[in-house]
């Protein structure tokens, strides 16, 4: 009888509470590892350094994507705009999946950036996002 409602309450019937837990266990986990990886690589191999032109545009692309995603996580959070609500009935996953993916792409994109200059402010930042969606987007059984 759960797992129905489950089912109707996300249109995918995989996405139990339990399920949740493990996905938001193992997108955690590829973050900090690929992290660690990234990290080891730069204490391994030699540094050449990026012309200042190429990091100024990067560190403008991270601009734009971080007032995307806070701006998408505002709205998934407080808000519930139609533009949320649409892109959440469209991809028939909760709300707190779709948090976390919005976290997920700050840490990432702070990966990239660490990966090209060795600057790790940007991941850091990022991590703290997604400490921050995995607890302003709980698991819950029946998620909206």
């Amino acid at each position: 009888m759960v797992a129905s409602r489950e089912h109707d309450l996300t249109g995918h019937p995989w996405i139990t509470a339990e399920r949740q837990t493990q996905l938001r266990n193992v997108l955690l986990g590829l973050v900090l590892f690929v992290g660690l990886v990234v990290w080891i690589f730069h204490t391994l191999a030699t540094h050449t350094a990026r012309p200042p032109a190429f990091v100024h545009k990067l560190r403008a692309v991270g601009v734009l994507t971080w007032v995307y995603a806070l701006v998408q996580l505002l709205d998934l959070r407080f808000y519930h705009s139609r533009f949320a609500q649409r892109r959440r009935e469209q991809m028939g996953l909760p709300e707190n999946i779709l948090g976390w993916l919005f976290g997920q792409m700050l840490a990432w994109f702070g990966i990239l950036y660490f990966a090209l200059t060795e600057d790790l402010r940007w991941y850091v930042a990022g991590l703290m996002v997604v400490a921050v969606t995995f607890w302003g987007f709980p698991v819950r059984s029946g998620s909206r």
